[in-house]
């Protein structure tokens, strides 16, 4: 098997919306106790968000055929974000409303390489903004779209659906509002505490069961981060593998993973390679501080090679 094998597409076009954000981020030995003083180990400024890293993640992967599309307020934080996004190999449609930008502080202990999230909000999607949305996703192979802002994202499926887009849905963790968004939609991803906070004391796999049935989508995955993850698509419930790293800074690895499976879906990979790369993916980022590893199409390339070597011995 080569690689013309793996992607029926290899330059895809991926169209990203919902939320992107800077994050500054800040290695603490420790999450800090109340009334405490912490030294920053280091510190560093990254693009956030589940639609900025998402976009990040695809568009390293793939080229230029990635769009993002996010509302943006403004002052110096929308300035930060626009610097850090022209660094990146992606076309940006930031609509920018008047208020304070979106941006967030993130804790990250050196221990265990786990997360504590400040955030501030970006602007609703408008009016104006969600009119626009036609000529998003017009030729685009597959979107990518998250659960922050319902308005928007239900605007996004309906245009897809319209288009024959097939669409990559980060809902995050359960929300009732997040129900009203799924029903037909392609690939839906969720972490397991979705399936345990719609599901209370449920299995797993029964949980997923019952919401295939409810919203029929063509793959549903449940990740497990290190664990890898389940997904359950026509022929049956299956496996697929987690990839063990030093973990350095776990924040963005679901993005990461998102936007890799998203670009990999586009791309015209089956099922199990494009979840193999996103999980491969998510770990690469998890093993940098920062965005810093999240991989680069060279970096798949060998990735795939030495899979698709392993798989024929």
């Amino acid at each position: 098997m080569d690689l013309q094998q793996v992607f029926v597409r290899p330059t895809p076009t991926v169209a990203v919306v919902g939320m992107a954000t800077i994050d500054y981020l800040y290695v603490l030995d420790s999450h800090p106790a109340e009334d405490s003083e912490n030294p920053v180990r280091q510190h560093e400024v990254v693009i956030g968000g589940p639609a900025g890293r998402g976009a990040i993640a695809a568009a390293r992967l793939g080229g230029e055929g990635v769009t993002l599309s996010a509302m943006c307020g403004t002052g110096v934080h929308a300035d930060v974000l626009r610097r850090e996004l022209k660094a990146e190999p992606l076309t940006t449609n930031l609509a920018v409303r008047h208020q304070e930008s979106q941006h967030s502080a993130v804790i990250v202990t050196a221990d265990r390489g786990t997360r504590t999230t400040i955030w501030t909000p970006q602007p609703r999607a408008d009016e104006q903004f969600i009119d626009a949305l036609p000529t998003v996703f017009d030729g685009a192979d597959a979107a990518l779209l998250d659960c922050t802002d319902p308005a928007l994202s239900k605007a996004a499926i309906a245009r897809c659906r319209e288009l024959g887009v097939p669409v990559v849905i980060d809902t995050g963790g359960y929300k009732q509002s997040s129900e009203d968004l799924l029903a037909g939609v392609e690939f839906i991803v969720s972490p397991e505490k979705f399936f345990t906070g719609r599901h209370p004391g449920e299995p797993l796999e029964r949980s997923m069961a019952k919401v295939h049935e409810d919203f029929q989508p063509k793959v549903l995955v449940a990740t497990q981060a290190a664990r890898g993850g389940v997904y359950l698509d026509e022929t049956g419930t299956h496996r697929y593998r987690g990839f063990p790293v030093d973990t350095k800074d776990s924040c963005g690895a679901g993005d990461t993973f998102h936007g890799a499976l998203a670009w990999a879906v586009a791309a015209g990979a089956d099922t199990a390679t494009a979840l193999d790369i996103a999980s491969w993916a998510a770990a690469q980022k998890c093993a940098v501080f920062g965005n810093g590893g999240i991989p680069n199409r060279a970096q798949l390339e060998r990735f795939l090679e030495e899979s698709i070597g392993d798989s024929t011995r």
